[in-house]
């Protein structure tokens, strides 16, 4: 098996916590961006831009969280992004450590992606001029370690 391949244990475990979860809202943390001084008229790509975003995750009985934070510098200026989907957890489930890590990995990533990808265009279209679109990522690419079984 590979890093991004889950056992048949593991796709039962993140189903059931899929069952016995509800996305509650999408809540926006921080919203930056910051031109340069002097500024370029004409901005890089993407590609010319230095880029990384982080995965957070919070858990308490009732609840948890998959929190995204980007953080773009590219020389324009900067922006950064911090958006979290806050799930409950239904019917007293209580997933375990590694269950949370797996879904953060294979849905919670992947359902909060589109929020941050927006947040960073809206601002940096507003503050730059033109909006940076944060590019496509891969399963596994944005993702927290998962506890060995």
């Amino acid at each position: 098996m590979t890093d991004n391949e889950l056992s048949g244990d593991d796709v039962a475990a993140v189903k059931d916590l899929i069952a016995n979860s509800e996305l509650r809202s999408v809540e926006y943390y921080e919203l930056s961006a910051q031109r340069a001084d002097a500024a370029p008229k004409v901005s890089e790509g993407p590609e010319d831009a230095e880029l990384s975003i982080t995965v957070e995750q919070r858990r308490d009985d009732d609840s948890f969280g998959v929190r995204l934070v980007a953080n773009v510098a590219i020389s324009v200026g900067s922006a950064t992004a911090s958006v979290a989907g806050e799930y409950a957890l239904l019917n007293g489930h209580q997933p375990s450590v590694r269950t949370l890590q797996l879904f953060t990995n294979e849905v919670g990533v992947m359902t909060v992606f589109p929020y941050l990808r927006e947040a960073i265009a809206s601002c940096t279209s507003r503050v730059f001029g033109q909006p940076l679109q944060l590019p496509t990522v891969e399963r596994g690419q944005i993702a927290v370690n998962v506890d060995p079984r």
